[in-house]
């Protein structure tokens, strides 16, 4: 598909913007054609193995675990795991904001160095032209 964009269709776009989104789509071919396996179930187990550690911590007890484990319910009771740690100044806030949101930081850099290549893209960049 990416081949198609650059060879067919954006030789034949005179407007910019259309121009721009082709670009953009281009670059969305590109990350699904190189990016790799869906990192999601591997982080949320990670996750889960972590806050199943934390379980005596109250603010991890009051959201874990959830009913079932799919990596959309992991994601989610660990969002509101964070989200109630911020206004925390406890050791219960401490330890979530030590051992879970380093977990989490480091999940999103590891997005961040794969969907980084797209930046070009999204500004209407082809990277190699």
């Amino acid at each position: 598909m990416e081949v198609t964009v650059r060879t067919v269709l954006l030789p034949a776009i005179d407007e910019e913007w259309a121009r721009v989104i082709a670009i953009q789509l281009a670059g969305m071919a590109h990350l699904a054609r190189t990016r790799g396996a869906d990192p999601a179930l591997a982080r949320a187990a990670e996750l889960a193995a972590t806050l199943d550690r934390l379980a005596a911590n109250p603010i991890v007890a009051a959201h874990w675990p959830p009913v079932d484990q799919t990596p959309a319910s992991v994601f989610a009771a660990v969002g509101s795991v964070l989200a109630e740690a911020v206004s925390r100044e406890d050791a219960a806030g401490d330890e979530v904001r030590v051992k879970v949101r380093s977990i989490v930081r480091r999940q999103l850099d590891d997005d961040l160095a794969v969907t980084g290549a797209l930046m070009p893209y999204f500004r209407g960049q082809l990277p190699d032209a």
